[in-house]
């Protein structure tokens, strides 16, 4: 079977085609949370679902996380790949 489209059809298909990717990528992004800056302490305990106390607890065994100043952040797929290597 074979189409034929008009020029401002393709066009707008090919438009509509590319907001469903941008929709998708953003999804899958926020699916795997990743962002564009990393997350803070509350913000992470709550994603890898524990507390703040384990996080620093975390921390002190070598979890990843940078320091700026005495303010800490952290990067969720780093931080969930140390997690699930600790359960090896």
């Amino acid at each position: 079977m074979k189409v034929i489209l008009t020029e401002e059809d393709e066009r707008s298909l090919r438009s509509f085609i590319y907001e469903i990717a941008v929709e998708e990528f953003k999804a899958a992004r926020e699916d795997v949370h990743i962002s564009e800056q990393p997350y803070n302490q509350t913000e992470i305990a709550k994603m890898l679902r524990t507390s703040t106390k384990t996080i620093r607890e975390w921390e002190t065994l070598g979890m990843p996380h940078g320091t700026i100043g005495s303010s800490k952040f952290y990067d969720f797929i780093q931080c969930k790949e140390w997690v699930l290597k600790q359960k090896e």
